[in-house]
């Protein structure tokens, strides 16, 4: 026994001894030369090897490099496609007798990846994936002996794990003339294999130009056997970011499927759930690089509040910073700056289609429902197509273009309301509230400017109202005629009523925009008592009304005591509305009240005096008189 033990001893000494004596007989500098030599004739590529070279061989064979660099191919700039500190990777001996290849973690330090686009679309790893497709040159005829056959069978690949740290990744898009940059990655990947699903970790710093990100992402990578493709699954990506192009802090969160195409580099985005503050969002999304980036989506949200979007991404103003002058030292505050219309530059860089549904929509306090809507941009010009959605007891058809090849954008609207439910509408647009009823709405506009100021002075357009069962709240143009008309006979005024509204039956018009103003002439409203014909027009600067109702009574309108006011009946008495939208002030013109009561009365006189001389003096002679004095009584009523 004790013989044996040192016969083991013994070799286990000489095998050691062997691989002392193998490392330090291996000619590492000459295993570098291969290695350049090889890269250029498999990849016309050069590789620089600057750093030393180690080898391993027990338990597994292995090695160390350090200071390597594979540079770029003809036609894109001088320096390194791939650069690494140190390398360090073990090839496990005995599963390579069985064809397989075992490699324990392979770790890299300091690697540095330099990913160039070029305008034409060509990048600086497009050779290397090319590398896989190239056609090996075909055998002589006659049949390939056994051990050929054997030597072309494929040896499987297994890794036990990937470990990069302090790692920077860059992406130059010379299309778009974007740089990106991706630095202190970290990235653990366990038991990999293509084919398999094994689970990563990767974190990391992201800087632009307008945005600067903390990234953290877990899940499970799988890499097509054939390298032309890869999966994430499970998905699970936080994003903390700032800059230029985002106010404050905002924190993305975003979970799914993500397969990416090598060949085709589209990105698929599958199960997709996102949350950006006051966004959420779920369903499907694809992006293909191009020169003209593609995206495509189908997206769903339970709420789509825009003006809490429109608060959180909207850049806050510091008054602090605007340099005002301290009290006291006499000079003048500046003047805010005016709004500026924005750069919509960014819609001309890409190509946008898909569909949008939400279950809730809020913006600018209205609310809708059951949402859909089709997007589509491309080449500057944003379409929203089928639009519809429910509001207010109807609903709402739409479609819109959003130009932005033109300086400032211009704008067109279609839209069709629906029996909605006017007051309702209204009241949370535009804070008026004295207009119901049941309406319908079409609207047809255009215009340039997207600054409220430009969009007001430059749309034109028509719009074509109708309204049912309504109401026109704040003023009673019944009890306005009748204390009009008791002022007129001298009368005690009627109280005021309690209720300050006008029904009717129904309400049209045609208006015309334009020129900062909405005008019309065939206002109509009519009701069992008052049939009303309009005219007039409201400037969208100011929001000042100067309108006017050709009121006719046509029912029966009674006085103080109970008595019918047939007087007034059929006559147009005219009511002038002036004011604002939120303000409308209402008042019967007088003048012209008087003026028709007078003459009304002057009509009465001279047919009863007509009636008296026909009774005195009898028909006939009465006929006479009229011969003698002819249009006597007709001036009388003048």
């Amino acid at each position: 026994m004790k013989k044996w033990l040192y016969g083991l001893g013994a070799l286990l000494l000489l095998l050691m001894l062997a691989l002392v004596a193998l490392t330090q007989l291996v000619d590492t500098e000459r295993v570098k030369r291969v290695l350049i030599e090889q890269t250029r004739e498999k990849t016309g590529r050069t590789l620089v090897i600057e750093g030393d070279l180690s080898w391993r061989f027990f338990p597994s064979i292995g090695f160390t490099l350090g200071n390597t660099a594979l540079l770029n191919p003809p036609g894109f700039p001088e320096g390194p496609t791939l650069a690494i500190g140190e390398v360090s990777l073990d090839v496990a001996l005995k599963p390579l007798f069985d064809n397989r290849l075992e490699i324990g973690e392979m770790v890299l330090n300091n690697a540095r990846l330099h990913l160039i686009t070029r305008a034409d679309g060509v990048s600086n790893l497009d050779d290397l994936r090319e590398l896989s497709g190239r056609e090996v040159p075909a055998e002589a005829e006659s049949g390939p002996s056994r051990e050929q056959e054997d030597e072309r069978t494929p040896m499987s690949l297994s890794l036990a794990g990937v470990r990069v740290t302090d790692a920077e990744v860059v992406m130059q898009d010379e299309a778009n003339n974007r740089l990106t940059r991706l630095n202190r990655v970290n990235l653990t990947l366990d038991a990999f294999a293509p084919g398999e699903s094994v689970p990563l970790s990767l974190s990391g710093n992201l800087f632009s130009d307008e945005v600067q990100a903390n990234i953290s992402a877990d899940g499970r990578l799988w890499l097509a056997p054939d390298f032309d493709g890869l999966r994430l699954e499970g998905l699970q990506l936080a994003v903390d970011a700032t800059g230029r192009a985002i106010p404050g802090t905002k924190q993305l969160r975003l979970a799914g499927e993500l397969a990416y195409d090598l060949d085709q580099k589209r990105a698929e985005f599958t199960e997709l759930a996102l949350q950006l503050g006051a966004l959420d969002l779920s369903g499907a999304l694809s992006v293909q690089h191009k020169t003209l980036p593609e995206v495509r989506f189908a997206l769903v949200t339970p709420l789509l509040d825009v003006d809490a979007l429109l608060a959180e991404w909207s850049q806050q103003q510091d008054s602090s910073s605007t340099g005002a002058p301290a009290s006291g030292t006499g000079a003048a505050r500046p003047s805010p700056e005016a709004p500026r219309e924005p750069d919509l530059s960014f819609l001309k860089g890409v190509d946008v289609e898909g569909s949008l549904n939400a279950d809730k929509v809020s913006v600018q306090g209205v609310e809708l429902e059951q949402l859909s809507i089709r997007v589509q941009l491309d080449q500057g010009k944003l379409r929203l197509e089928d639009v519809q959605a429910q509001l207010y007891q109807g609903r709402i058809d739409a479609s819109g273009e959003l130009d932005a090849n033109t300086s400032p954008a211009g704008f067109r609207v279609k839209k069709t309301l629906t029996g909605i439910d006017a007051r309702a509408l209204l009241a949370a647009a535009m804070d008026i509230d004295y207009l119901a009823g049941k309406a319908t709405l079409a609207l047809d506009l255009q215009g340039q400017g997207l600054t409220a100021e430009a969009a007001r002075r430059s749309i034109r357009g028509s719009s074509v109202l109708k309204m049912t069962d309504g109401a026109l709240h704040g003023v009673n143009i019944p009890a306005m005629i009748r204390r009009g008309y008791a002022q007129v006979k001298g009368q005690p005024l009627p109280a005021e009523e309690a209720v300050q509204k006008t029904d009717f039956s129904a309400l049209s018009a045609d208006f015309r925009i334009g020129g900062g103003k909405v005008t019309t002439d065939n206002l109509q409203m009519s009701s069992p008592l008052l049939r009303i014909q309009g005219e007039g027009e409201t400037s969208l600067l100011d929001q000042s009304l100067n309108v006017l109702l050709n009121t006719a009574i046509v029912g029966s309108l009674k006085g103080q005591d109970g008595e019918e006011l047939t007087e007034l009946r059929n006559i147009s008495l005219p009511v002038r509305i002036s004011g604002s939208y939120q303000a409308p002030r209402y008042a019967l013109d007088m003048q012209q009240v008087f003026d028709r009561y007078l003459r009304d009365r002057v009509d009465r006189e001279a047919e009863r005096l007509q009636q008296r001389l026909d009774e005195k003096l009898g028909e006939e002679l009465g006929d006479k008189i009229q011969q003698r004095l002819p249009g006597l009584l007709d001036r009388l009523k003048r």
